[in-house]
């Protein structure tokens, strides 16, 4: 466990080069459209913009914190690291699974206002090609910074954009 919490610190102290940011851009750009058709398909996603300046700008710093750094630490951070002392393909696995899973287990923790929509397939399946995709971008950038601004990036654009719930 020392030496994936000892990875998970090189991959935070990592700043990828430009080119590593725009490989991981080519990547979530496909990946955001497919999560918007899912999410649309699924109902939990459609266009209705938050108004107000205050509540975004609160959004913009608590989403930064609580999804995308902090469960990109643990995912894509520290599990990844420590599975992939086992066995690299079933590590990056598990960690896509455990990611896929938090998210029910929050929605039957933690209840509303996200509960339905965490239990739909159509979010569990965006959420699994979200965890195949950051995964990816985690090991070729060696860093947590694109997957953290991503999943940044997908939520805030979500929850200030099309509708997605507060807490």
């Amino acid at each position: 466990m020392q030496a994936a919490l000892r990875q998970t610190w090189a991959a935070v102290k990592f700043w990828p080069a430009a080119s590593q940011w725009k490989t991981a851009a080519l990547f979530a750009a496909p990946t955001a459209l497919i999560i918007a058709v899912a999410g649309a398909i699924g109902g939990w996603l459609s266009f209705s913009p938050v108004n107000d300046a205050q509540t975004a700008l609160l959004a913009l710093v608590i989403l930064f914190f609580v999804p995308a750094f902090c469960e990109e630490i643990i995912f894509r951070g520290i599990l990844l690291s420590w599975f992939a002392t086992f066995s690299q393909r079933w590590g990056n696995w598990l960690s896509i699974f455990l990611f896929v899973l938090w998210h029910p287990f929050q929605a039957l923790t933690f209840g509303p206002p996200w509960s339905a929509i965490f239990l739909q397939p159509s979010f569990l399946f965006a959420t699994f090609i979200l965890g195949i995709v950051l995964t990816h971008i985690r090991i070729v950038s060696q860093s947590l910074w694109p997957v953290i601004v991503i999943h940044w990036l997908l939520v805030v654009v979500w929850k200030l954009l099309f509708g997605g719930p507060f807490y």
